[in-house]
């Protein structure tokens, strides 16, 4: 089955459950293939970390790193050693 879907005004895809299937909480690996972008039923989460190499997990670690910039972060007296104790 095929279908086009477009981005909104913000560039966020929705797919209706319709289109992923009967699955409600089903996870999606996302891939990339030239301009079509394919998901794919995540099937087993360890599956990852078991067929991926230390450089692609560390890639992978990096992404999602980089994807929480601009969230709350902690006030440097966070982590001082002094307030550690207060």
């Amino acid at each position: 089955m095929s279908q086009i879907i477009k981005p909104d005004k913000e560039g966020a895809l929705h797919l209706s459950s319709e289109l992923l299937g009967p699955t409600p909480h089903a996870r999606y690996i996302i891939e990339r293939s030239g301009e079509v972008i394919v998901l794919r039923p995540l099937t087993d989460v360890s599956s990852f970390w078991a067929t991926t190499s230390p450089e692609e997990r560390a890639a992978a670690f990096r992404q999602w790193a980089v994807s929480h910039e601009g969230g709350p972060n902690l006030p440097d007296e966070a982590l001082s050693r002094e307030s550690i104790y207060d």
